[in-house]
């Protein structure tokens, strides 16, 4: 019996004195196969993905006076939570881009979990989309830019958990030249 509570101590003792990871989640997240949406212009960007099925988003706010959708640009951001902000939220129901483009952001649906940037770098890379002869030889003509978003190194905070994530490609968006 003097065994039997030897060890059930010893294992009580190993539970309570367990690591603790300070909650960091290093997740993966499921916007791959999701278009990227964009409101706003040169001073303020936002940048959204919404994935529906599952009532969560991830939008990048850029403050930059560059003109990164309509020129060759490369370029890099840092993070932090006022004006290159990333925002991961999950929602009750889904919600639509007038979400993220509202003048006056609407009341619901209701944010279940809301993560931000803390620290991390968004690189913009834009790239002239030239016109092509019948030939498949480009011309001189630009036609489109096309913008890559990539988030690296990104920290994401709520109260609190964490989210970690090395590398994720947000996504490209295709403008029309002017």
């Amino acid at each position: 019996m003097k065994h039997f509570f030897l060890i059930f101590a010893l294992a009580l003792l190993f539970t309570l004195n367990g690591c603790d990871d300070g909650d960091i989640i290093i997740t993966s997240f499921d916007f791959d196969e999701i278009a990227i949406e964009q409101c706003g212009d040169v001073g303020q960007f936002v940048f959204f993905k919404i994935n529906s099925s599952n009532f969560e988003s991830l939008s990048l706010q850029l403050t930059t006076q560059d003109s990164i959708l309509n020129s060759v640009i490369t370029k890099n951001y840092p993070l932090n939570t006022t004006s290159n902000v990333i925002n991961y939220r999950t929602f009750n129901e889904s919600i639509t881009s007038a979400y993220f483009c509202s003048a006056i952001p609407p009341i619901t649906p209701r944010v279940n979990a809301n993560f931000v940037s803390t620290q991390g770098t968004a690189s913009i890379v834009t790239t002239a989309v030239f016109l092509e002869t019948g030939s498949g030889i480009p011309t001189d003509s630009i036609i489109a830019y096309s913008t890559l978003i990539t988030l690296q190194n990104i920290r994401l905070e709520s109260e609190t958990e964490t989210i970690t994530q090395e590398t994720l490609v947000f996504g490209t968006i295709r403008t029309p030249a002017n």
